[in-house]
């Protein structure tokens, strides 16, 4: 295997990932490692936060309406990266979106209920 030829992780996760962890291939490993087969059947509200620009993501692995419980909410933001959500001037005044957004849910959630 030549690792120049590692330009992307579905590359990276069918020659790595998925042999080093005994899946048949990259299609399997990312079928059964995914949460997606699960949110339909979730039971509590919950808060999905998506980022587009989010380098392990991608627009096309973000689910559908018709895919999701009546209790999720899904959130699309065009900036976010993994996990960042990071806002204001970085790094000297940079504040996470991220915790504000959470407490929000909570409350409008407990409120709700």
């Amino acid at each position: 295997m030549d690792p120049d030829s590692l330009r992307s992780f579905r590359a990276y996760d069918h020659q790595i990932t998925a042999p080093l962890h005994s899946f048949a291939g990259v299609d399997d490993y990312y079928t059964r490692s995914s949460s997606r087969q699960f949110l339909g059947q979730i039971a509590v509200p919950t808060l999905i936060l998506h980022a587009l620009d989010d380098p392990f993501m991608f627009p096309e692995t973000c689910p559908t309406a018709a895919a999701l419980s009546p209790l999720v909410t899904l959130e699309l933001s065009k900036h976010g990266g993994h996990v960042g959500f990071v806002q204001g001037p970085f790094p000297w005044r940079a504040k996470s979106w991220l915790d504000g957004r959470i407490l929000a849910h909570l409350s409008e959630t407990l409120l709700a209920g």
